[in-house]
């Protein structure tokens, strides 16, 4: 069975470190791009493409994120709110 995606192509995203693989630190990211939704032992968990994005406006390369659903958050406005490089 396939399951819904939580997020859509375009929705801006913020996932603490310890809700992504892999990196360091906070993630924002615009999503660009949803592989899959799958069930882990942990919690159900989505695979994107994005774009991050930084409190001072710059955009990131794109990048590839496991991401645990359960601690996806919207950032406030403006949608680049993210941690700096």
């Amino acid at each position: 069975m396939t399951r819904a995606a939580p997020v859509r192509v375009g929705d801006v995203i913020h996932v603490d470190e310890q809700n992504y693989c892999y990196g360091v630190g906070s993630l924002t990211l615009r999503v660009t791009a949803i592989h899959r939704v799958w069930q882990h032992d942990d919690g159900l968990w989505v695979e994107v493409d994005g774009i991050p994005l930084w409190r001072n406006g710059y955009e990131g390369m794109e990048r590839y994120a496991l991401i645990r659903v359960g601690g996806i958050r919207r950032p406030p406005c403006p949608a680049n709110a993210g941690t700096t490089p």
